[in-house]
C-alpha cells in the first residue's frame, strides 16, 4: 500500500483527471473509503445529537431569556468546532491525509466544507500573515486547494494590523485579488510610516467593496475618506477612531445609501454629512445640546450612543431647548446626564449612563435620570448607572421596576458608594443579573465584603419568596485586567466560592468593548 503522502497524491491525480484509476488502486481506495465512512458515521451522529439539542435550547429559549441564547450560540459554535476538528490536519490525526478527498467522494460537501472554512478562516489576528486565517487551507490537497482559489466568500473579511512591511502590499493585492468582487468587511489600523500609508491606500481603493469598514488611522489618512465620494454604495457599517484631532470630512457618507450603522466618535455631530434613510445605530460626540435636534431627525435610529466632550471653552449649555421625541429609539448610551434633558424616549429599553462623566452632582444626575423616565414613560429592562448613584436609586423606581439587568461603574477618580441600597425590598424587585464595571484601583480595600453581603442577600431564596422579588441569578465582573485577578481573590475570599458551589453564575470580562466587538458582533462568521 502506497504511503499516506503517496495516497494523496494518487488520488488527486486521478480527480484531476492526470493518471487513470489502475486495479492496483482499487483496493486501498476501498479499505480508506470504509475506514473514512465509519468515522463519518460516527462524527454524523454526534452532529445529530449536537443538532437535537440546539434545538431543544432553541424552543425553550423564549422562557429563560438571554442565558439561554448564549447556550445555543456557544452549542453552534461548538458543532462547527466538532467539524473542523476532525477534518483539520491541526486536528485529530486520521488513518491518512486523503481523508478530504474521499470525503467528497462519499458525500459531495463542497458547500458544507466552505462554511467549515469560513468559520475557520474569518478569525486570524492579521489577514497578512500567510501562516493563519484561510492561506494554509489549501496546502491540505489539491481538493481544499481548489476550494479556497474559487471561493472569495473566504478572502472577505480582511483584518489589517502593523507592523507591516515591504511584502505587506504583495500580500494584500494576492489577498484582494482571491476575494474578487465579493462585498469586504474590512479592519485596517495604520500609523505614520510609508508603509502603513500603501496599506491605506490600497484599502481606500476598494471602497466599492466596502460592506464594513473599521478604520483606526492618522487623520492625514483618514482625509482621503473624500475620495471614495460615490463609489460606497455597499458600505452598511462603518467605524473611525483616530487619536489625534480629527479634521476630514464626511461628505462622502452622503452618497452611502444602505448605511445602516455609523461609529464617528472623533467627529462633532454637528460636522457630520448622512444619507439617514436606512441609518439604525449611531454613535458620535457633541459640545453643545442644540446638536441633539441634528440626531432627532434620523427617525429610524434605535440605538445611539452620545459622548459629551468635555470642553471648557464650551460648556454643554441646555439653554431654552424643549425635549425632542424618538419614537424608535431603544437603546440610549450618553455621558453626560444633561444630555437626557433634551431627549424622550418612549421605546426605550435599555439606559446606560456611562462612567466618562467627570462633572455632574449626585442630586443632578439621579433626577435628570428620573425626570427623563418619567417624561419618556417607557419600560427599561437594563440600566447602566455609577456607584455614587446606588444610594438614591430609590428616586428611580417609579419608572425602573422592570430592570432586570444592573451594571454599576467605578470609573476612576469618583467617590466610592455602597451597594446596600439594593438590599432594600422594593428596590428593583425584577433584577436577575448585577455586573460590576471596576477601573478604580482603590475598590478592593474597601467593598468585597459589602458587595458579597449585597449578593448573597439578593441570591437568597428564601428572601426573594419573602418579599416578592426575583432572585439574582448571574453576577458579571467586569474589570481591567491588572485588577481583575485582585478583585474575583478578595470575593472569593468573602464568600464567592460558595455563592458559586449554591448555583450563582460567574461572568468575567473587561469593561472595555473588544477591539473587533461591533453592532452586529464580533468577526462575521
Amino acid at each position: 500500500m502506497p504511503s499516506d503522502s503517496e495516497r494523496e497524491a494518487i488520488i488527486t491525480s486521478i480527480l484531476r483527471k492526470k493518471r487513470p484509476l489502475l486495479d492496483a488502486d482499487v483496493s486501498w481506495i476501498q479499505k480508506d473509503i470504509a475506514a473514512y465512512g465509519e468515522e463519518l458515521s460516527n462524527l454524523e451522529t454526534q452532529i445529530t445529537l449536537l443538532i437535537r439539542r440546539k434545538e431543544e435550547l432553541e424552543r425553550s429559549h423564549s422562557s429563560d431569556g438571554d442565558d439561554k441564547q448564549v447556550q445555543v450560540d456557544m452549542l453552534g459554535t461548538q458543532v462547527k468546532f466538532d467539524i473542523i476538528y476532525d477534518v483539520s490536519p491541526c486536528g485529530i490525526t486520521w488513518h491518512g491525509t486523503t481523508l478530504p478527498i474521499l470525503y467528497r467522494s462519499v458525500t459531495g460537501p463542497d458547500n458544507i466544507m466552505l462554511e467549515i472554512f469560513r468559520w475557520a478562516a474569518h478569525r486570524p489576528k492579521t489577514s497578512l500573515d500567510v501562516t493563519k486565517g484561510v492561506w494554509p487551507l489549501g496546502k491540505v490537497c489539491g481538493w481544499w486547494w481548489d476550494i479556497v482559489l474559487a471561493s472569495p466568500i473566504l478572502w472577505s473579511v480582511v483584518i489589517l494590523k502593523p507592523p507591516y512591511t515591504r511584502h505587506s502590499v504583495d500580500i494584500l493585492t494576492r489577498h484582494f485579488c482571491r476575494s474578487a468582487e465579493f462585498p469586504l468587511w474590512i479592519a485596517v489600523k495604520t500609523g505614520d510610516s510609508a508603509n502603513d500609508g500603501r496599506i491605506f491606500d490600497m484599502v481606500i481603493q476598494k471602497s466599492g467593496l466596502w460592506k464594513m469598514m473599521d478604520m483606526n488611522a492618522p487623520s492625514k489618512d483618514l482625509t482621503k475618506l473624500s475620495s471614495v465620494s460615490g463609489n460606497i454604495h455597499l458600505l452598511e457599517e462603518l467605524y473611525v477612531f483616530t487619536k489625534q484631532e480629527a479634521h476630514f470630512s464626511t461628505d462622502a457618507l452622503s452618497s452611502a445609501p444602505l448605511l445602516r450603522r455609523a461609529d464617528l466618535e472623533p467627529l462633532e455631530i454637528s460636522q457630520l454629512s448622512l444619507n439617514a434613510s436606512f441609518l439604525t445605530h449611531f454613535s458620535g460626540t457633541l459640545h453643545h445640546l442644540a446638536e441633539i435636534q441634528y440626531i432627532a431627525q434620523i427617525q429610524t435610529l434605535i440605538d445611539i450612543c452620545i459622548i459629551f466632550c468635555n470642553d471648557s471653552d464650551r460648556p454643554l449649555d441646555s439653554g431654552n431647548l424643549l425635549p425632542v421625541r424618538m419614537e424608535q429609539l431603544q437603546f440610549l448610551s450618553v455621558n453626560n446626564v444633561k444630555i437626557l434633558d433634551a431627549l424622550t424616549a418612549p421605546s426605550l429599553r435599555k439606559l446606560d449612563y456611562g462612567p466618562a462623566s467627570v462633572s455632574n452632582e449626585d442630586d443632578i444626575s439621579i433626577h435628570s435620570l428620573r425626570d427623563f423616565l418619567e417624561r419618556s414613560a417607557c419600560s427599561i429592562s437594563y440600566l447602566g448607572i455609577l456607584a455614587e448613584m446606588v444610594p438614591k436609586i430609590h428616586h428611580l423606581m417609579a419608572f425602573a421596576k422592570k430592570v432586570n439587568y444592573l451594571t454599576v461603574y467605578y470609573p476612576k477618580n469618583r467617590p466610592l458608594r455602597s451597594l446596600g441600597t439594593l438590599t432594600l425590598p422594593k428596590i428593583l424587585p425584577t433584577m436577575k443579573s448585577l455586573k460590576l464595571s471596576i477601573t478604580d484601583a482603590r475598590w478592593g480595600r474597601r467593598y468585597p465584603g459589602g458587595v458579597i453581603d449585597v449578593v448573597h442577600q439578593r441570591f437568597d431564596e428564601e428572601r426573594a419568596t419573602a418579599f416578592n422579588v426575583t432572585r439574582l441569578s448571574r453576577l458579571d465582573l467586569d474589570c481591567v485586567d491588572v485588577l481583575r485577578a485582585e478583585v474575583i481573590g478578595l470575593l472569593k475570599r468573602e464568600g464567592l466560592d460558595a455563592l458559586e458551589e449554591q448555583g450563582l453564575q460567574l461572568g468575567k470580562g473587561s469593561p472595555y468593548l473588544p477591539v473587533d466587538q461591533y453592532w452586529t458582533g464580533c468577526w462575521f462568521t
